[in-house]
């Protein structure tokens, strides 16, 4: 197995078909932002390739810049090759590719009392935990969607340092003002998410 960074073609096309399979329109940016962030060396679009070639799995990497922290933007294992340990051997190849000493930031949707969704939430939250993540002392919301923050480092970094990191690589992309009206790093106590809304950016 092979871990790299995707073409765009090779981008596109698993964005068109696993990506969209996988995510809800809610939790998935538009491919024309992931190239724009790729072209200003922000962002990893890696997949995982077997020895005929085919993607056996995808992992985006978001960077701060200062290289050291990243952000685990998306995981994603087609749907015919689920349940088979891919995800964890994706997220152990991703770790082993960065530098000692890099920190790798992660949200994932919280559980809110919703019988019907809750059990995936769970389980992916379970996912996490069984390949190493630990869960960080604060939740955030992003357009409107509640997360946990977890964390793959060793060791685990300062908490407070965690959060201003990862403020900043959502600042560095939206901007104050933007940053502002759809991003909530941290979620604070009593604090409710913003109105539901799909990812919005200037793309140009």
């Amino acid at each position: 197995m092979e871990l790299r960074v995707m073409t765009p073609a090779e981008l596109a096309g698993a964005y068109e078909t696993d990506f969209k399979e996988a995510f809800p329109p809610s939790e998935l940016k538009p491919l024309e932002v992931m190239e724009k962030m790729r072209r200003r060396g922000a962002y990893d679009p890696l997949g995982y390739f077997d020895g005929t070639g085919a993607a056996a799995g995808y992992i985006c990497l978001w960077k701060h810049p200062d290289g050291r922290y990243i952000l685990v933007d998306y995981l994603c294992v087609p749907a015919g090759r689920r349940n088979g340990g891919m995800g964890g051997k994706l997220l152990a190849a991703a770790r082993a590719l960065y530098p000692q000493g890099t920190v790798f930031l992660g949200e994932s949707e919280a559980p809110l009392g919703d019988p019907a969704a809750d059990p995936l939430r769970l389980r992916r939250l379970g996912f996490y935990a069984r390949n190493g993540a630990e869960t960080l002392g604060y939740d955030c919301a992003l357009f409107g969607v509640r997360y946990k923050t977890i964390c793959w480092a060793d060791p685990l970094p300062d908490e407070a340092e965690a959060l201003r990191k990862h403020q900043e690589i959502y600042l560095e992309q939206f901007g104050r003002e933007r940053y502002d009206e759809y991003i909530q790093i941290p979620l604070r106590p009593g604090e409710r998410p913003r109105p539901l809304t799909e990812w919005v950016e200037d793309i140009g």
